[in-house]
């Protein structure tokens, strides 16, 4: 986290050199069925993530270790981070969710894109923003992907990217 909180104004940078972020996925029969939140929920968040996807060189190839980004809301503000774990973490009040994959599909383009997801909470912690989230997707990315060929084991690439992630909790 320390690590995480040291690139913030990196992450503002980007955030301000990207474009426009892309638009979130409101109909989910636009997605593939297993991308989907189950009926019962609603998004609580629609966000852009900016960062990068790290790689280690393991036994000369690469292995994904952890992202690094910040999510920025509808007005381009950065409301949190994410990192190992895969974690959330708000920075206005600091509640966090731990998710794993449930689902994966590859991106439109997954040579140069990570794939879409959704995963599913194993964990949250602290009253607010993420305190309920059951649900994440990342959709629409761009980049990420961890470079092609040999590595020199001991060597680590951070690869940039950028998301739409949808966060979701029970309708209340």
């Amino acid at each position: 986290m320390k690590r995480l909180l040291s690139v913030i104004p990196a992450l503002v940078a980007l955030a301000l050199s990207s474009t426009s972020p892309a638009l979130a996925i409101d109909d989910q029969s636009k997605l593939p069925s297993e991308l989907r939140v189950p009926d019962g929920y609603n998004r609580v968040l629609q966000s852009v993530g900016r960062g990068v996807q790290i790689y280690d060189c393991v036994d000369a190839a690469w292995k994904f270790r952890e992202p690094a980004a910040g999510i920025f809301d509808e007005r381009g503000e950065i409301v949190a981070l994410h990192y190992v774990g895969p974690t959330w973490q708000s920075i206005r009040d600091g509640s966090k969710v731990v998710a794993a994959v449930q689902a994966r599909v590859d991106a439109p383009n997954p040579q140069r894109d990570i794939p879409w997801l959704l995963l599913r909470a194993t964990s949250n912690a602290g009253p607010g923003q993420f305190a309920n989230v059951q649900y994440v997707q990342r959709l629409n990315t761009a980049g990420g992907v961890a470079p092609a060929g040999a590595c020199l084991t001991g060597q680590s690439v951070s690869v940039p990217y950028k998301a739409t992630y949808q966060f979701w909790a029970p309708a209340q």
